[in-house]
């Protein structure tokens, strides 16, 4: 009897915790990493923060609810990233270019979050991937720059083109097949000459 009463007293204990939200981001990031975005749950997210199964639902409704906070978040750091490397480079194709490298960098730095950012559907006035536009924008002033007689056409198919590559290369990189492949080496090194090549016009 004893054994029931302690145990009744512990389930009423009132529930704390510095941050309940980033605590199950946290988790679900980690999750993400293991496992991919549907091989787990929110009850699975609330067990990696050490948390009740009914504590997630004080900031989530379900689990898409917590996929769309990450990819909020994962915009906010992505195009902050993308701005630095804009705004530290000189030159039009210096700009298209270390935006490119931040790109991939971030992609190998946060998986998870790239992966959560690039998957959910577009149910809304956002972007590209469903995020923010800020730093797609960035890289179509670019392109401008770069090409500033170009028709608005072909700036758009040039903007595409080096978004295309971009994303690809993040994608096969965190993915690991080009290390299947062959010898990628420096990622940042080879991704530099590979935007070299698109837009070296002596070729």
């Amino acid at each position: 009897m004893a054994k029931t009463k302690r145990k009744g007293r512990e389930e009423k204990q009132p529930y704390h915790h510095g941050d309940l939200k980033a605590a199950l981001m946290k988790a679900a990031l980690l999750l993400i990493d293991r496992h991919g975005i549907k091989g787990f749950s929110l009850k699975d997210a609330a067990a990696r923060a050490g948390v009740s199964t009914a504590a997630p639902y004080r900031h989530f409704a379900d689990k898409d609810a917590l996929l769309r906070s990450i990819q909020s978040e994962g915009f906010v750091l992505f195009d902050a990233a993308l701005a630095l490397a804009f705004e530290g480079s000189d030159t039009a194709l210096a700009k298209i270019t270390e935006m490119g490298v931040a790109y991939v960098r971030f992609a190998m730095e946060h998986p998870a979050h790239f992966k959560v950012m690039f998957s959910l559907s577009d149910d809304d006035e956002s972007g590209p991937g469903g995020g923010s536009t800020k730093g797609f924008m960035l890289l179509v002033e670019a392109v401008a720059a770069l090409y500033p007689n170009a028709t608005p056409e072909t700036r758009n198919d040039l903007v595409v083109v080096c978004w295309s590559i971009v994303h690809g290369f993040a994608v096969l990189q965190i993915d690991g097949a080009f290390d299947a492949a062959f010898g990628v080496g420096d990622a940042e090194a080879r991704l530099r000459r590979a935007l070299g090549l698109l837009f070296d016009r002596t070729l």
